[in-house]
């Protein structure tokens, strides 16, 4: 009994304490009851209006938080804003004083309506965190709040980088309702909107200037839709490009300047100018990452870059006509050049008014001819130079010996006055193209001032919308019908036909928005499209005077049948932005209108990069049904389709040029046949900032490699200027292979023009050893064969075309034939006018008294035999000194002919390889 007991008293309390936990449950809560009876009748597929003619006005309102990345390549922003959107539903009121004083409530946003606003710019699906409640008050006002990460299309215009201003708009708008059944408005007034930064992050690149914001009405064909376009202007913030970009530049310019200082005549002003050009091209090759990247134009900034490199090409160039200035050849050249009157005070004068002395080899030679005959002379020539084997003794032998001497020094004391003249007119010269430089400098900084500062904002206008008056019925709306009436007993699963021989036919269209991707590596094309198809659904028609006239509304994708067209070429789920509605008419026509971000496959052809023209096709088709069912068609003309550009974002590396369309019926293995549409998107790509930073760099260096032929074989600097450039070049392809687009299949054009010309570069540093190695053999072996001189110095000539040949023939120093061959010389001394004695003078003394009278034969002492052989030791040295630079002439004569007929065909090559890809180019470029 006490265990009875004890159970009833149990019992007795836990019955009070039941009843307390049961109050406590959330079905039992005022917000379970207020939820309950706001969602358990609604339709989230119907427009929440009682009168269906009455819009549904949506306040929008946007604050920028922050600008991620500006793609000017692809013409793309990516930007995180905060986006508020408010409406009324009607569906949604309550009377607060009935459910515990609440006057707003959060809901779910999948139960709910929601307008479909979208933004037409948009082109990928960003990282966004997904918030799944709204707020909606007593009165039906549902609020919106929610982050995103916005990646849009935009005409980026990059010309004053880093100093340029950037105005995108963000475009909300409804996809499918028009402005009849959705009407957009701004939750605050413009004027705050634009103003306002408070949320926005300004420690980045980007600076935020100002949001202006306007409404508008787009008219198309399916209607008018209400749009709200916000800009968003920003400024780029320069400091950092300014650092690494502008002012490394400068300074390789200063630089390049300072080498002017050099001596024209210094063997390391070439490699210096050498090395700072190759530095530049590696410099500029590495910017051009952080350069952005424009089809249309390039950056100022690139043409500075381009110019400045142009400035080093000419530079160095200026410096090799320099260098090939001072080694001009022979010094007979030399003499007729300076001979004029053209070079004026450009040359050094021994004294005032008095003109250069000639060499003194001629007269001094004959003189000491005269004195060294035999005895078959005697008694011949005439004037004060008359001898006799008589008067021939040891001082008479001296004087002959100190002559040749002397001529040998005149020769040399000439050549180094004629080197002064040349090396001083070199230096004049160097100045007056060295004071070029800074004017052009100075005219593109002034250019680059007046292009970067050049910005103006325009403000938008104000204006106000009223919001009509709204009355509310208490009869089941009109839209709630129709949508019950259509819905109630639809099967979406199964094709709206009366009769199922009947086909349904779907008529799609296509346009095309942007180019957002070509990976010619993977064959995958990226694009963004806007996507149309209408059929008829006959399960969904109503006579319109039955529910107060509604022609047609909109209604959940997912609760009607879709027809099953796919893409054949699809190879990767695309971003694309959610489109819940379609549009119904009354006499059963379904519109479904989409963005869509397509992957597909396409076989790209990349040989003729950066002038390739790609082809890529987009087949629809019902990856199921066969003819009997589904048949296709075009919504509009295959000629409209074919040029239609009014969406297309015209500003990126690609060219839409036209999108052709086909229809064809097929089958499988001989199974049903099926239908299919195919539109052919053909584009171009635009071919300009390939061709400043890749093809340019590399012409400049094949310029420099083909004025370093005119660099001297014998002045020691073309051997190491050559193989800097190989070195600089052989950098330049490492870095721009990642530019360049890479199939398994064939390889670029522009690839083999770069392995071609590194081909040619090597060819012509080998054919530089070769010459250099020819020309510097001197003494080290004998003279050049005679059918060398007769094909090298006289075919070879006559072939190159080269004037004057004689300058080629052998020679030798008048000197050394007359000490070897002194029966060859003339009786009598043809005086030079520029004498290294004034020998007229002397004649006139000599005519005036006889020579003296030799010494007896026994007044020969041993120290005048001494000085004798010192003499003629010191003579013969010179011969052979003489005979040495005889042979090393005559190498160096062949090697110069050589030298000029490989550069020719060298030349002829590199013309002709430029002209066929140049005509290539220009073909593919305009086809």
């Amino acid at each position: 009994m006490a265990a009875v007991f004890m159970s009833l008293f149990l019992l007795n309390l836990l019955v009070p304490g039941s009843s307390t936990t049961d109050a406590q449950r959330p079905r039992n809560s005022t917000l379970h009851r207020l939820t309950r009876h706001l969602l358990l009748n609604y339709s989230k597929g119907v427009r929440p209006v009682r009168n269906w003619s009455k819009a549904t006005t949506v306040y929008l309102d946007l604050f920028v938080h922050a600008v991620l990345d500006v793609d000017t390549q692809n013409q793309k922003l990516t930007t995180s804003i905060w986006f508020r959107q408010m409406w009324k539903d009607e569906f949604l009121t309550w009377n607060s004083s009935l459910y515990d004083g609440i006057r707003e409530i959060s809901l779910p946003l999948s139960t709910l309506w929601s307008p479909d606003i979208v933004i037409n710019e948009f082109v990928d699906v960003s990282r966004s965190p997904d918030l799944p409640y709204v707020y909606v008050n007593a009165a039906g006002m549902v609020k919106n709040y929610k982050p995103m990460q916005v990646v849009s299309a935009c005409s980026l215009e990059a010309y004053t980088f880093p100093f340029d201003t950037q105005n995108c708009s963000l475009t909300f708008s409804s996809i499918l309702h028009t402005v009849e059944d959705v009407d957009l408005s701004f939750w605050r007034s413009r004027e705050d909107i634009k103003n306002d930064k408070r949320l926005f992050l300004d420690d980045g690149e980007w600076e935020l200037l100002s949001v202006p914001s306007h409404p508008r009405v787009l008219h198309m064909e399916t209607g008018r839709f209400a749009q709200i376009q916000f800009n968003v202007v920003i400024r780029r913030r320069p400091l950092l490009y300014v650092v690494s970009l502008l002012i490394p530049s400068l300074f390789l310019m200063v630089i390049d300047l300072a080498s002017f200082y050099l001596p024209p005549n210094c063997g390391t002003r070439i490699t210096f100018k050498t090395s700072v050009l190759v530095g530049y091209t590696v410099f500029k090759v590495n910017m051009s990452d952080k350069l952005p990247g424009t089809a249309v134009s390039t950056p100022l900034i690139g043409v500075f870059f381009t110019v400045c490199m142009a400035l080093l090409v000419l530079s160095l160039s200026k410096s090799i006509l320099l260098v090939k200035f001072l080694h001009l050849g022979e010094d007979p050249v030399r003499e007729r050049l300076f001979s004029g009157c053209w070079v004026g005070s450009a040359i050094v004068r021994d004294g005032p008014g008095e003109r250069p002395q000639a060499p003194r080899l001629q007269a001094a030679g004959d003189i000491a001819g005269l004195l060294l005959r035999g005895e078959e002379e005697e008694g011949k020539g005439e004037g004060p130079w008359k001898v006799t084997s008589a008067r021939k003794a040891p001082m008479e032998k001296i004087l002959a010996e100190l002559l040749l001497i002397s001529s040998q020094l005149c020769a040399l004391d000439w050549a180094s006055r004629l080197e002064v003249n040349w090396l001083t007119l070199s230096y004049r010269l160097d100045r007056l193209l060295f004071w070029v430089r800074p004017m052009r400098e100075d005219t593109i900084e002034n250019t680059w001032k007046e292009k970067s500062c050049c910005f103006v904002l325009r403000l938008m206008r104000k204006t106000a919308r009223k919001g009509n008056n709204r009355t509310l019925n208490s009869a089941k709306p009109a839209l709630l019908q129709l949508s019950d009436y259509l819905l109630t007993h639809y099967r979406k699963g199964v094709r709206p036909v009366q009769d199922w021989r009947r086909t349904t036919n779907v008529a799609i269209d296509v346009m095309v928005y942007a180019i957002l991707s070509v990976d010619e590596k993977n064959q995958v094309l990226t694009t963004y499209i806007w996507y149309r198809q209408h059929w008829i659904d006959e399960f969904l028609r109503w006579n319109p005077e039955d529910f107060d006239n509604i022609t047609q509304m909109s209604l959940p994708t997912e609760s009607i049948w879709v027809p099953d067209i796919l893409i054949n070429e699809f190879v990767d789920v695309g971003k694309s932005p959610d489109i819940p509605y379609v549009y119904v008419r009354y006499h059963g026509e379904v519109q479904n209108l989409k963005p869509i971000q397509v992957v597909t496959a396409c076989s790209l052809d990349i040989y003729n990069f950066p002038f390739d023209v790609q082809n890529c096709s987009l087949t629809f088709t019902s990856w199921l049904h066969n003819i009997r069912d589904i048949n296709l068609s075009l919504w509009r003309q295959p000629e409209l389709v074919k040029f239609d550009k009014s969406v297309f974002m015209n500003q990126g590396e690609w060219e839409l040029l036209y999108v052709l369309s086909q229809f064809r019926e097929f089958s499988v293995e001989g199974s049903d046949s099926y239908a299919e549409m195919k539109f052919y998107v053909v584009i171009r790509r635009r071919p300009l900032f390939y061709a400043v930073s890749l093809l340019l760099p590399s012409v400049f260096l094949m310029v420099m490699d083909i004025v370093g032929f005119y660099l001297p074989p014998d002045s020691g600097e073309r051997v190491s200027f050559k193989i800097t450039l190989l070195l600089g070049y052989s950098v330049f392809l490492i870095i721009v292979s990642d530019t360049l687009p890479a199939t398994a299949i064939g390889t670029p054009l522009i690839g083999v023009y770069f392995v071609v010309c590194m081909a040619l570069l090597v060819i012509s540093l080998t054919e530089t050893i070769l010459i250099v190695r020819l020309v510097h053999k001197q003494d080290l072996q004998p003279h050049v064969p005679d059918w060398v001189k007769h094909l090298v110095l006289e075919r070879a000539t006559i072939l190159l075309c080269i004037r004057e040949r004689k300058k080629f023939y052998p020679s030798r120093t008048q000197s050394s034939d007359i000490s070897r061959h002194p029966e060859n010389n003339d009786s009598t001394a043809k005086l030079n006018h520029y004498g290294c004695e004034n020998l007229r003078e002397y004649e006139r003394v000599a005519g005036a008294r006889p020579l003296p009278a030799p010494p007896a034969q026994g007044e020969s002492s041993p120290v005048v035999a001494s000085i004798l052989q010192e003499i003629s030791a010191i003579r013969q040295f010179l011969e052979r000194r003489d005979e040495f630079r005889d042979i090393a002439r005559e190498w160096l004569q062949v090697g110069y002919v050589l030298d000029v007929l490989l550069f020719r065909v060298y030349l002829v090559a590199v013309l002709a390889y430029s002209v066929t890809l140049g005509t290539l180019w220009s073909v593919w470029q305009y086809a």
